[in-house]
């Protein structure tokens, strides 16, 4: 079983680098200008081709579809899968897992699926998974939908309009399907199959990551985009993101969605925590990257075939049915439940140690206090991933809890013995607020010391995009880095 696992990501990775290898080629071959009637010639082909596509990858349905609105179900359970880039290898695969669950008295399965056949071929299609035989696709008559632009807040919100009037339900879960590069923004639109970072290790018989390398120098480079679309450059920026799930949750669905989760890398994260949090319950995502396959949606879904689960249930279990898929498989992966009733409490708490950090920088003997906590966020000591600028928030507390004794002041006195206790009780404090946010957390052995919630703490340089979240506007955080980083 195991070596049918690695052998399968082996496959996927083999196949993914063919499909970018032959895609762009076609890209950059020359334009041509075509009359009306090769544009009618080619969307009849590329429906062709669609159609064929679909036909080898899930068994869809040429009846017509259901007639809709449905009644209300318990769940409504959408999946914005953006396969216009190198992940469109993997997207027929997980709506094949997803049919092997199916839809039934206890949920929705829907799909918007933005995807590339080829240079010329974009298309967008919306399904409701009904079963492992009929998956339905229900914009077939709607000339508005069928070729969309994954990177739009009103694509997500045209998606979210159409599951909400026809798939009504008491809970909605959204899984943003795609590229993720956590709270920073890249300024270079362009992406790289996560599989490509990971090498074979003979000694293990495992995929390992390939540390040598900062995952957001690896996206500068041009290589790499969040909830990319190939065809239009476009992608869902944290701030597009938050504007989307504004409208939606106000003016759409009229309430918070149960779970908000990241088929995506990087997305565990206080600051992307800060952005859910008006928006969702509970929000699942990794704090390292992902491989290209991704969730496994028959187990992370089989909650729902018997019942209607609550909201920590489905969570829980898509956390757990990482783990499943992935520990025979590599060293290096992470997946969490994060209560966001709760994020207030931890974003508090981060302020606070900031502030009592930054009292002690203007007391401290020379730099040592600053070196001191520049150290203990160092990838040298702190657990980290494969953007080595985030940082696991709990091992960050524990390496500052170990580092407090070493703290020198340029005076000792009752003042700065008492701004000690204060740290020190709000350090463990922030440490059991974040065991009590993470519901679920799994982990590789690689990894063994996350738990779950991330943030970013750079050693030496803040990317421009980091000053525009909302978190670093509103939280000392950011003057606590200011401060580290003015100090070499």
């Amino acid at each position: 079983m195991i070596l049918v696992k690695l052998l399968y990501c082996i496959i996927g990775l083999w196949q993914s680098a063919l499909f970018s290898s032959i895609y762009e080629t076609a890209l950059h071959q020359p334009e041509t200008i075509y009359s009306h009637q090769n544009e009618n010639y080619l969307l009849n082909h590329t429906l062709h081709n669609m159609e064929h596509w679909e036909n080898e990858h899930f068994p869809i349905s040429r009846n017509a579809s259901p007639s809709v609105p449905l009644q209300k179900k318990p769940w409504t359970f959408i999946v914005y899968m953006a396969a216009d880039n190198d992940l469109r290898g993997f997207a027929g695969r997980n709506i094949q897992q997803m049919a092997q669950v199916g839809s039934n008295d206890n949920i929705n399965i829907l799909v918007h699926l933005d995807i590339r056949l080829s240079a010329t071929e974009k298309i967008t299609r919306h399904y409701f998974i009904k079963d492992s035989t009929a998956i339905y696709e229900m914009n077939k008559q709607d000339p508005y939908t069928q070729s969309m632009d994954s990177g739009d807040p009103k694509t997500l919100i045209t998606t979210c309009m159409w599951a909400a009037r026809d798939f009504p339900a008491d809970q909605y879960a959204l899984i943003l399907w795609n590229h993720g590069t956590g709270t920073l923004d890249p300024s270079r639109h362009r992406i790289s199959n996560p599989l490509n970072l990971y090498h074979f290790n003979n000694d293990t018989h495992m995929l390992e990551l390939d540390r040598s390398i900062s995952f957001i120098d690896y996206v500068e480079r041009g290589l790499r985009g969040v909830c990319w679309d190939d065809t239009t450059g476009n992608y869902l920026t944290n701030q597009k993101l938050n504007t989307a799930l504004a409208y939606i949750c106000n003016n759409v669905i009229g309430k918070k969605f149960s779970i908000i989760g990241f088929d995506a890398c990087l997305m565990a994260m206080v600051e992307i925590g800060n952005i859910l949090t008006p928006y969702a319950d509970m929000m699942v995502a990794s704090q390292e990257v992902e491989m290209g396959a991704g969730w496994n949606y028959q187990s992370a879904l089989a909650s729902f075939l018997y019942r209607s689960p609550s909201t920590g249930e489905v969570s829980n279990n898509i956390v757990r049915s990482y783990q499943n898929a992935y520990e025979t498989i590599t060293r290096d992966y992470t997946l969490s439940s994060i209560d966001l009733s709760k994020m207030s409490k931890i974003e508090g708490n981060v302020h606070m140690v900031a502030e009592l950090l930054c009292n002690c920088f203007d007391l401290q003997e020379k730099n040592n206090i600053t070196l001191l906590v520049k150290q203990a966020g160092s990838s040298q000591v702190c657990t980290n991933f494969e953007e080595p600028t985030y940082i696991d928030l709990f091992d960050f507390y524990t390496n500052l809890l170990g580092a407090l004794k070493k703290f020198k002041f340029k005076v000792n006195n009752q003042d700065t013995n008492s701004l000690l206790n204060s740290l020190e009780m709000i350090i463990k404090t922030g440490q059991t607020i974040i065991l009590n946010t993470v519901t679920a957390n799994t982990t590789g052995a690689n990894l063994r010391k996350a738990r779950g919630l991330s943030i970013y703490f750079p050693q030496k340089s803040i990317h421009p995009s980091y000053y525009a979240t909302q978190f670093a506007q509103k939280n000392s955080w950011l003057k606590l880095i200011r401060r580290c980083i003015s100090v070499k």
